[in-house]
């Protein structure tokens, strides 16, 4: 991957494709490895961007603190780096609410948002699912958190049927790990993300998205999102687990390629 300095750091990342501008923004994690089962399909019609967030993948590492608003500066820095025009942002989790404090203060930048997975607040339910992944990482082996972490982000039928090819990947993700003190950080930022005030600010058509089995961030936190942005779109599929685009593949990219076609095409016929 080439990289490209970006608040101060050396960020990572990869483009391919021709076409309007889509940027995939992961969860926790940071990676653009997460975004693989996307990539080829996006590519045929769209200038597609992945990256490695502060703190994750080739990216730099600095110490923390780590805060949304930090990796929110680093994205901007790195559109306006790379000179991209109105992309759609599609963010995974926390790549979600990168995006909702990116499209609330900089209305003018994305032409969409896809948030899917996503919470705006954290509630007790979240925190006491980080605080148990907070305690797997520090009390445990790398090894164990990574297989830990994987209950929270599928199904169980899922994992079950894929444990043989998951558990692998898992352990070699483990072989990459940042430090911990990293990670703890930014599990500590999504913790402290409160954009319930940015919300109603939003203006960028916007498409909220989960699985109804997911576990991590269950549709009640997609719902209230849905509800506080002006004329946002939700969409609850019955299945998929917190990591739906991975194990729904298909029907992930269907759902997110109608929306972003929708997009274009409003764009084209005001422009006529």
């Amino acid at each position: 991957m080439p990289s490209i300095m970006t608040n101060g750091i050396l960020t990572h990342y990869e483009i391919q494709g021709t076409g309007p501008a889509i940027v995939f923004v992961s969860g926790l994690g940071g990676t653009a490895a997460y975004w693989k089962p996307q990539i080829e399909t996006f590519a045929k019609d769209y200038t597609v961007l992945t990256y490695d967030q502060r703190g994750s993948g080739t990216t730099e590492h600095p110490a923390g603190p780590y805060s949304i608003d930090t990796l929110v500066d680093d994205l901007c820095c790195l559109i306006a780096e790379l000179k991209l025009e109105w992309p759609i942002l599609i963010g995974h989790s926390t790549g979600g609410a990168i995006g909702q404090i990116l499209a609330a203060r900089h209305s003018e930048l994305l032409a969409g948002m896809v948030m899917y997975a996503s919470w705006a607040k954290s509630d007790m339910h979240f925190n006491w699912c980080f605080r148990m992944r907070r305690a797997l990482l520090v009390g445990s082996t790398v090894e164990e958190y990574v297989h830990g972490s994987a209950l929270f982000l599928y199904p169980p039928e899922h994992l079950s049927a894929n444990a043989e090819v998951l558990s692998p990947a898992l352990l070699a993700s483990a072989a990459k790990f940042p430090q911990r003190e990293v990670v703890l950080s930014r599990i500590d930022a999504i913790m402290a993300h409160d954009a319930t005030a940015y919300l109603p600010l939003i203006k960028t058509p916007t498409l909220v998205l989960c699985a109804q089995d997911d576990v991590l961030t269950p549709p009640y936190q997609s719902r209230r999102l849905a509800a506080a942005i002006a004329g946002a779109e939700l969409k609850v599929v019955p299945q998929g687990g917190h990591s739906l685009s991975e194990t729904e593949t298909c029907l992930f990219n269907q759902i997110t390629l109608e929306f972003v076609a929708g997009i274009h095409t409003s764009a084209n016929d005001t422009t006529e």
